[in-house]
């Protein structure tokens, strides 16, 4: 792989802007869908936004432990009018994350930066819980 740490943190800034995005994205979901059958997963959806912005932050540290400036872009933000096609959009963006996020570990740990690989398995870990509840409510 050879990663430089500048590389790593430009990597990881971009992680961070699709945290925030991701937060963001669950907060208007979870505002606007709506039907009795999808009232758990609304909740879950909620959830899943408070944890996406704990992300953000241990994203935002972590840069700036490795001397680098925590980006304030925001990732692109998908919108539906159909509560399916709001969590298919949300799957999408976990299922990316955890393909990041598993690469994101090779590359800290290359580095010897172990207290950071292990930071992002624990993000990893909650994505892929992220996704399982998703799958769960689209019957996946």
């Amino acid at each position: 792989m050879d990663i430089t740490k500048t590389e790593l943190i430009e990597l990881l800034n971009k992680d961070l802007a699709l945290e925030y995005s991701a937060a963001i994205q669950y907060i208007q979901h979870a505002a606007v869908m709506s039907g009795a059958q999808f009232g758990n997963i609304i909740k879950e959806l909620k959830i899943h936004a408070t944890e996406e912005i704990q992300h953000a932050l241990t994203l935002a540290d972590q840069i700036d432990f490795l001397e680098g400036v925590p980006t304030i872009d925001v990732g692109k933000i998908y919108t539906s009018h159909d509560n399916i096609e709001m969590l298919k959009q949300d799957l999408n963006g976990e299922d990316n994350a955890i393909k990041r996020y598993k690469e994101r570990v090779e590359q800290a740990e290359e580095l010897k930066e172990f207290a950071l690989a292990q930071q992002l398995r624990n993000i990893l870990a909650m994505e892929q819980e992220h996704a399982m509840d998703l799958k769960q409510a689209l019957g996946k």
